[in-house]
């Protein structure tokens, strides 16, 4: 898979190359628990993006939803989660110091690093795109940079899962429905991410699902960092079995930012939450070995 992935990346390139449009664009994002590399193929060169920069929130979405069978972007995308990477290295190569970071039923490495099911991931996304050009008031130049919005089709796909920071073989396929967009203003940053989706796995040590997650961020340089609203994040999930529908696991976060606006726009932000997972999530070995119901999530980050 991972060939197949750099091949198509080298052939949209040459594809574009050769007919000297610009047809295909190169993003990248670095992020301690998810960073990754992704490239997009405009696939109606004949109509340009939708410029949302004047709709408010609400009105991106109403427009990305009137818009999804009315594709016009290809994004192809590999992640890793260096976090959650981190912790499977820390695990297996210092097993006692490991062990003994746990104070009863808290352990701080796992606490640092869950939430995340997987070390790596590629994805292909097909669906209609948005952007939001900002215009320099000194020079007049028009940008976008991350600043887009989409509503789609998402798959994606890896050969390993993550249980207690130790990684199993296990070739699996996400397929899901999504909206998803960045806006980053001079004095103010806006995420938000809708999900649904399918999980099918071929380690039958871990159960196929459903599931539905939702997570908005809002940082601004300007306002008090204790605004009930601004300088905080939010996000949720819930997973459940794909042919019992029981509760397999859920996961719910807040996050408080801490702006450093004279460095240029850097953030820390100290995310707590909860994450329950239940027995019904693994199977045969995975099972037996027992599984941690209550666990605490704890993930210090800087955006830059």
């Amino acid at each position: 898979m991972k060939n197949r992935l750099i091949i198509l990346l080298v052939l949209l390139f040459v594809n574009t190359t050769l007919y000297g449009e610009n047809l295909l664009e190169f993003d990248y994002e670095g992020d301690i628990y998810y960073s990754n590399v992704s490239a997009y193929l405009d696939l109606d060169t004949a109509t340009e993006i939708t410029d949302a920069s004047d709709k408010s929130e609400s009105e991106i979405y109403t427009k990305l939803l009137f818009k999804t069978f009315s594709p016009n972007i290809f994004l192809v995308e590999a992640a890793v989660h260096p976090m959650p990477i981190a912790g499977i290295y820390f695990r297996k190569s210092n097993a006692n110091l490991y062990n003994s970071a746990s104070l009863q039923n808290f352990n701080l490495v796992k606490a640092l690093s869950t939430g995340f099911e997987e070390p790596y991931s590629f994805s292909l996304f097909f669906g209609r795109m948005m952007v939001f050009r900002n215009i320099d008031s000194e020079t007049g130049e028009c940008s976008i940079g991350k600043n887009r919005a989409y509503i789609g089709y998402l798959l994606t796909v890896g050969d390993m899962s993550i249980k207690d920071n130790l990684a199993y073989y296990n070739r699996w396929i996400n397929f899901e429905f999504k909206l998803k967009g960045t806006r980053e203003k001079k004095d103010r940053d806006l995420d938000w991410s809708f999900r649904v989706g399918y999980k099918k796995n071929n380690n039958i040590n871990f159960a196929d699902s459903l599931y539905i997650g939702a997570r908005r961020s809002s940082t601004d340089y300007k306002k008090s960092v204790w605004s009930r609203f601004y300088n905080t994040a939010f996000s949720s999930m819930v997973e459940v079995d794909a042919k019992s529908f029981d509760l397999l696991n859920t996961q719910f976060t807040v996050e408080k930012k801490f702006p450093i606006s004279w460095l240029k726009k850097l953030s820390f932000g100290l995310e707590i939450g909860y994450l329950y997972t239940s027995e019904s999530k693994y199977n045969g070995t995975l099972r037996d070995e027992g599984v941690d119901n209550h666990q605490l999530i704890l993930r210090p980050n800087f955006k830059f």
